[in-house]
Parts: structure tokens; C-alpha cells; sequence
């Protein structure tokens, strides 16, 4: 019927049926519900054949090609995302390298085959695993059985009587100072949060089974396929609450089901959405592409069973069109970091959060400590302020003052456990260096050997610095160990890639950065080595939290220097302990230095091969970087007048103004580095500003000086008339 023949009464606008015939059935296979929709489609031909005129079908014919078919070549649509087995984007047939093979370089230059006698061999190395095991070891269940792998028993002399161990525990008062913040009055957490009724009856509820916590049946079908059937405490705590629509600010100690403590009240509630209207309705955002990732995979495995579900990811390094076109869709839940959220926002048409009903920040404490501030104010801006909000973290330590930017609205503040004990089967051992340094590396290879020879734990190694971490890499292939590394100077295909390689056991250790010290839910890693001393207890807490989770056995070994803010992380881990006798041990560890001294000789006997590979490397860097500017100006000329026509991506800040934000960052850290007193004289130096009324004697001070001026003005013009 053409536009002009229509009557007001033809015009007719889509409304909720009140049949309840017209109900979706939410436990239907996807092939009923395309029977349904098939038969719907027939039904409603039908009518159109027995009531049309001759003329309209002739405009329909006219107007539409009956043999047209949409083409979705080059796009992937699906949403059987498979967590850390996603390679990244899809890679052409023929194309080309994009990064430097470094274990062949090393390979040529006689690394990777031994050297030092390592017993690991790949071919004996064990994967019985189950992939949705390996995949949901974040849940936290089974927490109360107990069920991980016993340690073996070769500790090398764990326990000590040292008198090292002793010197462990000495610490300045200047340092405890240094840790002390002004905390909130309790005046002002009155005022800001919900009644503590609220969160005492959270915690203390007790549910024996997800069916207690009144969830759908395609929700517990979920659960059940995983084979999980009794929520950890944090979820029993926050899910009830969650589903009430109410704000949350929640921490718990790492490995205890944080995820899926925000995600099952979250799927629960897309149930009930309207069926035939897309939006995007929940935006979770992570601080680093792989917790976004991860995240993205639990929630697929846990709405695996609810019709019409589903998921967008948004985040930095990989394709940015395969991106648009999944968000041009306007997914159910988007789950991103806050950069490429804000890109998309602003830039890919047809993505809109405008129908946003909630809000999940992920490692909350970090994202609103570590420079995200910009980029979480512009979000807050563009989201509705309508909205439920919630905030997780393994040690949730925020201020107020810093909350107050996220809109809350009396949220419910669930703290599970304390939030500065490491977990109840964790065992840390500390290594005190001394003045040995220049002996790092190789202990590190020793320990590696000692704790695991034939290559079948994983190991996260943590360093300060990411050159640190590709050189431990490139001096441990020598030696003949294969490991990976994980650092944001990576391509994300690169960090991927190693993620995969540890989750499969191909690879074994993982040397990192404190990019993967938070929210990654790396499957049963049972080794936690601190290369280098984290800054603070609370970052040493994250990193020792990716072992002993979910009731398994773990340990941490911490390679101590003699700076005092070293010894002061190691003092507030024995006193944890001392406290709480639930929350392992903390012992001494002896080591083997003339073994240790041995390896070093050889490490040193390298180093000429060291610098030969690490210069290598960078020329086959700059040959593919050549090849790839090549290729972008073939590319500018083939499709010039193309990409021409396309808007320019646009930003929220000017650089000069991205280039403050920096500078004010960095000054508040500085001051965050020193104690209490150093910031309150560098505040009082700052004011030069007079703060008291002038007295007499300052009135005839000035006097006395604006004189002396005055007179010496005077003179020298007498000066200049005499010389004239």
C-alpha cells in the first residue's frame, strides 16, 4: 500500500499484547521458536493475499527484488565466545606476520634445548582438564571442599630459624605513617550509604543452593550445565539485593565468584525485557582488555540457555569495524574499558546508550585510583543517571569523595572476609637478597627448577617493569625453559596468545606485570613468584590472590631487597597470619646460593648472545613496521577518495587538555607516595599566602621599605641630570 493511500485509521503503533498467548516462552529450543516465528510469518501472508488489490501487489513487486540476498561476508556475528581461546580477529589466508617470532630467534641462537639441564618435557605434559573447569575457576565454588591438587612436599628447607626471618619483620614508624589515609567520619558514612541493617542481613544469609535464591529456570540451567549449586558467600550476599534494583559496592578477597555475582542478577534481569525492541541495557566496564574478555566468557557460559541474549565487546587492539558491527546491533550487555567505550559512543553509528538500566565497574578501587577519572566522568555524563550502579573489588578501599563522581544512590556497602587477608591455604615464603641483584635472574630459574621440574604448574612470575619481563624471557630461553610474557607493550593478539598458551599448559610461567595481578581468573595457577616487591600490601594482595582460589592450595615466594617499603609489605603479611591464624603461614625461604652462583656463570657467558637477539629483534621490528607503512600508503592510494569520505574519530579532550589531566594525575600521586607529614609540609609550602592580620611592626616594616625605594629612585635621576 503506498504512502499516500494511507488513512488514519491504517496508521497503528506496536504495543504489549495483553494475550497471554503472545508471552515468550523462555524455555523453548531455538528451533520452536523459529517454527513459531516461520508459521507467524505464513499466518500473516495469508491475510495480506486475501485482502490486497491487484495494484499493491504490483507496487510490491515494483519497489523490492524478490532475489535479493543480504551478504554478511567478513563478519563474525556469533556469540559462542569461548573466553581465553579467543585468537583475536580473523586473519586472512595470505597475510602477513605482524610480530617478530622471538622463540625463533632464540631457537637460532641455541636457546630453548636444555642448556641447564631442565626436566621439563612437553610431550608428558598433562591436560585432562575440562575447558569449562579451566574457564569458570573464577566461580569460587567448592570453596568449603578442598578439592585442589596437594603440593608436593620438596619445600628445600622452608621453614627457617634464620635470624634473617626475624630482620624480615623490622619496619620504621615512618612507614606505617606512609601507609596511614584519613579515613571517612563515620558521620559520612551515615550520610552516604544505606543502613548497615542492610548490610548485615546480606552477609549473614545463608543459601544452600542457587534454586534457594528464587532464579529462572534457564538461569539454573546455566549454572547446573557448570555443574555449580551453591553460591560462594559474596554471591549469596549480593544477588538477592541486586535483583531489588538497589546500588552496590562489594569486595571480597580475590578467586570468590565476584563475576558471577553481578552477572546472574544481571542476566535474570534481561529475561523480562521487551522482546522486540534492541538495546543495550547493562555496560560492564573492566580496567584491561583481558579482564573485559574474561568477563565476556562467564557471562556467555552462564546465559548459554536464555533465548535472545546477547554480548558486545568493546576493547582496544582488536578490530575496530568487527566492533561497530557487533554494537550496531545494540547488544544486551556491552562489556568494555572505558577508552574504547567512550570511541564507540562518539563515533559508530547507530550505538546508543541512551536505554541503560545498569552499571558495573569491575576492580572499582583501581578505576578510580589509576588515571581512568577522565574517561569515567565522560561516561557518567553520556549513561542515564537513572540507573542501578554497582562496584566490585577484591579490596574495596575507595573513599567517598571519590565515589561521589559515580552517582550512587545510598548504595549497600558488602564487604566479605577481611579485606587484607590473603586466602586461608596460601603459604608465603620470602627470600631475603641482600645485596645480590646481579643474582635475580638466575634464582629465579633455580626456584623455577626446584618447585616445578617437570614443567606441569603454572607459574605467575610478577615484575616491576615490562623490559624486565622480555629480558627474563629471553634469558630463560637460553637456559632452555619456554615462557611466556604479558605487558602492555604486547599486540593484543601477542597477549592473547600468551594467556592461551599458559591456560593449556604449553607454556608454564607467565612473567608479568601488575596487568595481570587483578580480576584474572587464570585457572589453577599454584605458584605466585614476586620478581620484583609491589609497591604497596594491597598490590601484593592481588598478586599472591592468583593462587590458592576456590579452596585450593597455593603458594607465594617474594624475592625481598633491603629497601624499608619491601620490609614493610613482608611485616604486614606475618602480622596478617599472626591475627588470623585461618590465612595460612608466612615462613622464610633458604636457598642454595652456590647452586644459584653456578647458573649465574652461564647467564653471564650469554650476555653477548643476550644484546645479539635483543638486536635482532628490533631490526625485524623495524622491517615489519616498514611493511606495514608500505602497505598503509598502498592502501591511501588504491582507496583514497573512500577514506577520505569517512568523519573523523573525535575525542572528549583536546590534547592539551589530555596533557594536564596527566600532569595533575602524576603531581596527586607524588603526593600519595610520601607520609602524612612530608604531604602537610609540601600542602603549607604551596599557600604562600599570608593567613594572619598584619601587626604594627609589619605596617612600619613596609613603610620603611617603600621608602628606601622611593629614595633610591630619586638619587639616581639626580645622577642621570648630573651626568648631562
Amino acid at each position: 500500500m503506498r504512502a499516500d493511500k494511507l488513512q488514519d485509521s491504517d496508521v497503528f503503533f506496536r504495543t504489549i499484547s495483553d494475550s497471554e498467548d503472545d508471552i515468550p516462552n523462555l524455555e523453548s529450543s531455538d528451533d520452536e521458536v523459529e517454527i513459531k516465528k516461520t508459521a507467524s510469518l505464513k499466518k500473516s501472508k495469508n491475510k495480506k493475499k486475501n485482502s490486497s488489490s491487484k495494484d499493491a501487489e504490483e507496487d510490491v513487486h515494483v519497489d523490492l527484488n524478490p532475489d535479493f540476498q543480504f551478504s554478511l561476508e567478513g563478519f563474525e556475528l556469533s556469540n559462542n565466545f569461548d573466553g581465553w581461546d579467543f585468537k583475536g580477529d580473523e586473519k586472512e589466508a595470505n597475510a602477513l606476520p605482524k610480530d617478530v617470532d622471538l622463540d625463533g630467534i632464540i631457537k637460532r641462537k641455541g636457546g630453548l634445548i636444555k642448556v641447564a639441564g631442565t626436566d621439563a618435557d612437553e610431550d608428558q605434559i598433562e591436560n585432562g582438564e575440562s575447558e569449562d573447569e579451566l574457564a569458570m575457576d573464577g566461580f569460587g565454588m567448592g570453596a568449603a571442599e578442598g578439592n585442589g591438587p596437594e603440593e608436593d612436599s620438596d619445600d628445600d628447607g622452608v621453614e627457617s630459624d634464620d635470624p634473617e626471618q626475624n630482620s624480615l619483620e623490622e619496619s620504621s614508624e615512618d612507614d606505617e605513617n606512609a601507609t596511614k589515609e584519613d579515613e571517612d567520619s563515620p558521620e559520612a558514612i551515615a550520610d552516604y550509604y544505606a543502613p548497615e541493617e542492610e548490610s548485615q542481613e546480606a552477609t549473614k544469609a545463608v543459601h544452600t543452593s542457587f534454586n534457594s535464591l528464587g532464579l529462572s529456570r534457564p538461569v539454573l540451567k546455566g549454572l547446573g550445565a557448570l555443574g555449580y549449586v551453591k553460591p560462594s558467600p559474596i554471591q549469596s550476599a549480593t544477588i538477592p539485593i541486586a535483583l531489588l534494583g538497589k546500588d552496590i559496592i562489594a569486595g571480597a578477597v580475590t578467586g570468590s565468584g565476584k563475576t558471577a555475582a553481578y552477572m546472574i542478577p544481571i542476566i535474570e534481569r534481561l529475561l523480562y525485557k521487551p522482546a522486540q525492541v534492541a538495546s543495550t541495557r547493562v555496560i560492564v566496564l573492566a580496567p584491561t582488555r583481558e579482564l573485559a574478555i574474561q568477563v565476556s566468557d562467564v557471562g556467555n557460559k552462564l546465559g548459554r540457555f536464555v533465548n535472545g541474549l546477547s554480548f558486545g565487546l568493546a576493547v582496544g587492539g582488536l578490530n575496530l569495524r568487527q566492533q561497530e558491527q557487533i554494537l550496531r546491533s545494540r547488544p544486551d550487555i556491552v562489556i568494555a574499558t572505558p577508552g574504547r567505550l567512550i570511541d564507540h559512543i562518539r563515533n559508530s553509528a547507530s550505538f546508543s546508550v541512551e536505554s541503560v538500566e545498569v552499571l558495573v565497574i569491575d576492580e572499582a578501587d583501581r578505576m578510580l585510583e589509576e588515571g581512568f577519572q577522565d574517561e569515567l566522568n565522560e561516561i557518567m555524563s553520556l549513561i542515564p543517571s537513572k540507573r542501578q550502579t554497582l562496584l566490585f573489588s577484591a579490596t574495596m578501599n575507595a573513599k567517598i569523595k571519590q565515589l561521589i563522581s559515580l552517582s550512587l544512590k545510598k548504595p549497600v556497602k558488602i564487604m566479605i572476609d577481611p579485606p587484607k587477608q590473603a586466602a586461608a591455604k596460601l603459604t608465603q615464603e620470602f627470600v631475603r637478597i641482600r645485596k645480590r641483584e646481579e643474582l635475580k635472574p638466575s634464582l629465579l630459574f633455580h626456584l623455577i627448577k626446584k618447585l616445578d621440574g617437570q614443567a606441569r604448574k603454572r607459574m605467575v612470575v610478577f615484575v616491576s617493569r615490562k623490559e624486565m619481563a622480555h629480558k627474563l624471557r629471553i634469558i630463560l630461553g637460553l637456559l632452555g625453559m619456554k615462557v611466556a610474557e604479558l605487558h602492555g607493550s604486547l599486540t593484543q593478539d601477542q597477549r592473547l596468545k600468551s594467556v592461551s598458551d599458559f591456560k593449556s599448559l604449553h607454556v608454564p610461567v607467565l612473567i608479568c606485570t601488575d596487568l595481570a595481578s587483578r580480576g584474572l581468573d587464570i585457572p589453577k595457577i599454584e605458584v605466585v613468584i614476586n620478581y620484583d616487591m609491589p609497591k604497596s600490601y594491597e598490590i601484593y594482595l592481588h598478586r599472591v590472590g592468583r593462587t590458592a582460589r576456590a579452596g585450593r592450595e597455593g603458594r607465594s615466594v617474594s624475592f625481598v631487597g633491603e629497601k624499608a617499603q619491601e620490609r614493610s609489605i613482608v611485616k604486614s603479611a606475618i602480622k596478617s597470619v599472626e591475627e588470623n591464624r585461618k590465612s595460612g603461614s608466612a615462613v622464610g625461604r633458604t636457598v642454595d646460593w652456590s647452586r644459584v652462583e653456578e647458573i649465574n656463570k652461564i647467564v653471564e657467558s650469554k650476555e653477548e648472545v643476550i644484546a645479539e637477539i635483543i638486536e635482532e629483534e628490533k631490526e625485524e621490528k623495524d622491517i615489519l613496521r616498514a611493511e606495514m607503512e608500505l602497505r598503509k600508503g598502498e592502501n591511501l592510494l588504491k582507496h583514497k577518495t573512500e577514506i577520505q569520505s569517512r568523519p573523523r574519530r573525535t575525542w572528549f579532550q583536546s590534547e592539551a587538555e589530555k596533557k594536564n589531566s596527566r600532569v595533575l594525575q602524576a603531581l596527586s600521586n607524588s603526593k600519595k607516595d610520601v607520609n602524612s607529614k612530608k604531604r602537610k609540609r609540601m600542602e603549607a609550602s604551596e599557600d604562600r599566602s599570608r593567613s594572619y592580620k598584619k601587626t604594627q611592626y609589619d605596617r612600619a616594616t613596609d613603610q620603611q621599605r617603600t621608602y628606601k625605594k622611593q629614595k633610591a629612585k630619586r638619587e639616581l635621576k639626580k645622577k642621570k641630570k648630573g651626568m648631562r
